[in-house]
């Protein structure tokens, strides 16, 4: 059964939020706002991305257009259209559209059948752009994130730890000879590998903004946001036994009798001194130094940064 979507209704009229709350009850999830900082505080924090806005034409004042601009400029919001709501006159109608907002609403609301109707319509829009986004943002073999999905995420999770002095951990993975797996057992076996080891790193991670994603052929990367150092390499050991448990027999590889891992580990507290790529080639490089010291396992995290190494087992 599909979830509900969420949509955000701003508006500082309680019986606008009543009778709108009303109308969708039966499509979407409501969340009301009704300050200006509730607002601001959903372009910085929000697990659930919505899939409308409604925004009463006067909830910011003269604000309105610079925050439209904002919204619609953020990476995880500008996929989110924006319906304003406000008094029936063509001049703010005009202007409402002029903001980027994808419909204007003319209040008061004495034509409910219609509004409803308008709304299911620009959900049921936003649903399938969402399908057809997924479609593009998955990996077509294993069904976990591609690179771009990755980028955009990372990219996203690198801001708000800027913002919110976090941190970041990273774990780069390589299946050990899996060149001379796919020659001796066939490309078959060789994707219905791949897609074994990407859904059980999947299943292995714990947290809900931690990510997975397929790299590039037999390359994944895991992304942790908010963690400690030591915690990536728990979340390491945890992905290594999730893969031991498979035990896919590779007779061809000199790491063991079963198909294993190679993982790079690094971590940081971005900032503006440092650039995401920067901590990307940090465990990439320590994924090479784990296959110069045997494959099938990791070394140390290697932090970027001024902060001490944590030495792992």
């Amino acid at each position: 059964m599909d979830t509900k979507p969420l949509v955000l209704i701003a508006d500082k009229g309680l019986k606008n939020q009543s009778l709108l709350g009303d109308l969708l009850s039966s499509e979407a999830q409501i969340s009301s706002i009704v300050r200006e900082t509730q607002l601001e505080l959903c372009l910085q924090d929000m697990d659930t991305i919505p899939s409308l806005l409604i925004l009463d034409y006067g909830f910011l004042e003269e604000n309105t257009r610079e925050f439209c601009q904002t919204w619609l400029a953020h990476p995880l919001m500008r996929n989110v259209p924006i319906v304003i709501a406000g008094e029936a006159n063509e001049e703010i109608e005009l202007l409402a559209l002029t903001c980027g907002a994808l419909d204007f609403l003319a209040k008061p609301f004495n034509k409910p059948i219609l509004t409803l109707a308008r709304l299911k319509l620009h959900l049921a829009q936003v649903k399938e752009h969402r399908r057809l986004s997924s479609l593009s943002m998955t990996d077509g073999l294993t069904q976990i994130a591609n690179r771009r999905y990755f980028n955009e995420f990372y990219n996203a999770e690198w801001r708000r730890a800027c913002r919110e002095e976090g941190s970041i951990g990273l774990i780069m993975m390589d299946i050990d000879h899996f060149k001379a797996f796919n020659d001796h057992y066939g490309h078959l076996q060789g994707d219905e590998c791949l897609t074994l080891v990407a859904q059980q790193l999947k299943s292995a991670v714990q947290r809900p903004r931690d990510f997975v994603a397929r790299f590039g052929g037999e390359e994944f990367i895991v992304l942790l946001p908010s963690i400690q150092s030591e915690g990536v390499a728990v979340v390491a050991e945890r992905l290594k036994q999730a893969l031991d448990r498979l035990m896919i027999p590779h007779a061809y590889s000199s790491a063991g009798e079963y198909v294993s891992l190679s993982m790079g580990l690094a971590w940081c507290e971005p900032d503006s001194d440092f650039r995401p790529e920067q901590l990307i080639a940090a465990a990439d490089e320590a994924l090479y130094s784990a296959k110069d010291a045997g494959r099938n396992g990791f070394g140390e995290v290697v932090v970027v940064g001024n902060q001490p190494v944590f030495q792992t087992s």
